[in-house]
This record gives structure tokens, C-alpha cells and sequence, in this order.
């Protein structure tokens, strides 16, 4: 199957994405015709290949693939697009303040002269009504100074301000690009960033770092039996197990469909163990209601691998060992933590 999907001739792009998104029951929402015109026009190869292989294997494209495309293709986009906005704000502002400031530099020139004219003045001549004359110069050049500098004050308060909700804008929308849509917790490129974080952290200062690695049991059987909006219940249900166990100073995040990772700076495998354990003993006590309905949906269980880093390795190892760790977990029974050093755990049935 193509990357772009052909439609009649002299259909315009907007409505082959329109076309596109109905025949797949695909949400209009702005960032699903942001993804799908990107597919449908060829515009972006990686998002291409990814709706391609999606629609081969017969999978659906819901609104958790659709997110997963915006977050991956467009999130950096919007950050790109909120630096140029406020990079010619803050140089608009700039080259203001500059202007102000050469007037203040002239007003202060003028102000020098006018003192320096009063000062020979007095020297030249004793005369009262000349005296006067001087004065009234020197207080009305006093006063009008004295406002020039308030008004000089006022203009760098208010650039100030400016720039300083500029600096705040950058940083809502970069939060907003790091944040999974869904969930509310950190999205992959969070994730990717605190690992290197936590890593040079870790190497910098000898201390103790891990990762843990869930992942929803049958999953696509709750998807399949009950619909994809109960599926994003659950999704967002152990998100939230997840980040209330969690430590201020982890980073929970959505590493991918109904994977979630926690990245734990400064933590030994034993709490990182421990944490993983509380975490899946309150998913598993936890019968869940469908929102729509209030259906029972039973219980839930999830499988967790656990890996401590290893000073100098890289990240990808990491990884690869905790995702081992949940492999394992799921091999032997699910609803199980796995760590580096000793067999799964699994509850009390």
C-alpha cells in the first residue's frame, strides 16, 4: 500500500483527509487532520510508513496511535514555532528599549548643558532678576528630567514584564510538547531526556540510578471486548497508580500504547523494587468501573521489569535490561515485578 492514498481526480487534500478519517472513524479533531494531511499529501515519510503498516496489519488507527503520531511528528513543531513567536517579540522589545535609551542618553546630554549654562551663569553675573531667570531654568530642567526618568523606569518595568511572559509562554508550550496528551504524565521525549539526565547525574556523582518497565496485561483484549474509550480509562487509570506511588524526583512517563516507565534518579534497586511492588498491588486491588456505564470491568493486573544502571553503560543497555526484566514477568504468569537480581514476584491470588 502506498504511503499516500489516491483519490478521485481534482479531489482537493482537505477532503481526501476528511474522506480518510471517516472511512477509519478517525476523531476530526485539529491534531488528527494535522497527522492524517501529512499522510494523506506524503509530507512526512516516518508518519507515512507508520499509518501504513498500522492499516496492513489490520489495526485500528484510535485515538492513542493518533496522539502517539501528533506527539512524535508535531510536538517539536509547536516548540519551533512558540521560539521564532517569541524570539521576534523579545527582539521587537530590544530594539525599544534601545531607542528609549538613546533618548534618555540625549534627554541626560541636554539636561548636562542646561546645568552647565546655569553654573557660568552664576559666575558671570550677581544680578537678582538674572538669578531668578537661572533658577526657574534649573527647576523646570529638574522636573522635566525627573519625569523622563520615570517614564524610562515605567518602559523597562513593562519590558521586564514582557519578556518575562514570554520566558513563561516558551516554557507552558514546551511542558505542553513534553506532556502525553492522554494521561497527563510525561510523554516518550520526557522520558528520553530525564535518562540522559538522570545518566550524566548518575556518572557525574557515583549515585545509584533505575528504571522500571509496565506493561497493561492483555491489554487488547480489554480494547477489543469493551472499546478503545474504556481502553484509554484503564491507560490513564495506572498512569495515575503510577505517579501517586512515585517519588517527587522520578519522572513517570507513557513510554508507548499501554507501556509507562518511571525513571528514577538517586534510587537504589531495592526501592525501585519496592515502589514497582506497591504499584502493582494497587492496580491489581483496584475493580474497575466502565465510565460509560458503570459495567464492572473486573480487575486489571500489570507486569513490571525493574533494572539499576550501571555506571558507564549505555542508555539503550539500560533499557534493553529492564524490557528483558518485563519480558520475563510476562513469560512466567504476568502480574509480576522482575528485577535484575531475583525471580518475579506475584501476589496472593
Amino acid at each position: 500500500m502506498n504511503g499516500r492514498l489516491q483519490g478521485p481526480e481534482g479531489r482537493t487534500l482537505a477532503k481526501e483527509t476528511l474522506d480518510l478519517m471517516e472511512r477509519y472513524d478517525i476523531a476530526p479533531t485539529p491534531e488528527n487532520y494535522a497527522v492524517y494531511s501529512c499522510f494523506v499529501s506524503d509530507s512526512i515519510p516516518e508518519l507515512c510508513e507508520a499509518v501504513t503498516a498500522r492499516i496492513d496489519a489490520g489495526e485500528a488507527l484510535d485515538q492513542q496511535f493518533c496522539d502517539t503520531l501528533y506527539n512524535e511528528h508535531f510536538a517539536i513543531a509547536k516548540i519551533q514555532e512558540a521560539v521564532m513567536a517569541s524570539s521576534g517579540a523579545m527582539a521587537k522589545e530590544l530594539v525599544q528599549v534601545r531607542e528609549t535609551l538613546k533618548v534618555a542618553e540625549r534627554h541626560t546630554a541636554e539636561y548636562g548643558e542646561t546645568l552647565a549654562g546655569a553654573e557660568g551663569a552664576f559666575d558671570e553675573s550677581a544680578d537678582p532678576s538674572r538669578m531668578r531667570d537661572v533658577i526657574r531654568s534649573l527647576v523646570s530642567a529638574t522636573t522635566n528630567m525627573q519625569q523622563r526618568s520615570r517614564d524610562l523606569e515605567r518602559r523597562l518595568h513593562e519590558t521586564s514584564s514582557e519578556v518575562v511572559k514570554l520566558r513563561s509562554n516558551l516554557e507552558r508550550v514546551r511542558e505542553e510538547a513534553m506532556t502525553d496528551a492522554l494521561t497527563g504524565i510525561a510523554n516518550r521525549k520526557r522520558f528520553d531526556e530525564m535518562l540522559r539526565k538522570g545518566r550524566r547525574s548518575a556518572d557525574a556523582n557515583r549515585e545509584s540510578m533505575c528504571l522500571i518497565l509496565c506493561d497493561i496485561d492483555h491489554f487488547k483484549r480489554f480494547n477489543d471486548t469493551w472499546g478503545h474509550q474504556t481502553g484509554d480509562q484503564i491507560i490513564r487509570f495506572v498512569a495515575g497508580c503510577m505517579t501517586r506511588s512515585a517519588a517527587d524526583h522520578h519522572t513517570v512517563a507513557r513510554y508507548g500504547g499501554e507501556e509507562f516507565a518511571i525513571v528514577m534518579p538517586k534510587t537504589e534497586i531495592g526501592e525501585a523494587k519496592a515502589t514497582a511492588e506497591k504499584i502493582r498491588l494497587t492496580v491489581e486491588g483496584k475493580r474497575l468501573l466502565r465510565k460509560s456505564t458503570s459495567e464492572d470491568l473486573g480487575n486489571i493486573t500489570i507486569s513490571l521489569g525493574v533494572a539499576e544502571y550501571r555506571h558507564g553503560e549505555a542508555i539503550e543497555d539500560l533499557i534493553e535490561r529492564a524490557d528483558a526484566n518485563l519480558y520475563k514477568s510476562k513469560k512466567e504468569g504476568r502480574n509480576r515485578v522482575t528485577t535484575d537480581v531475583g525471580a518475579g514476584v506475584r501476589s496472593a491470588a
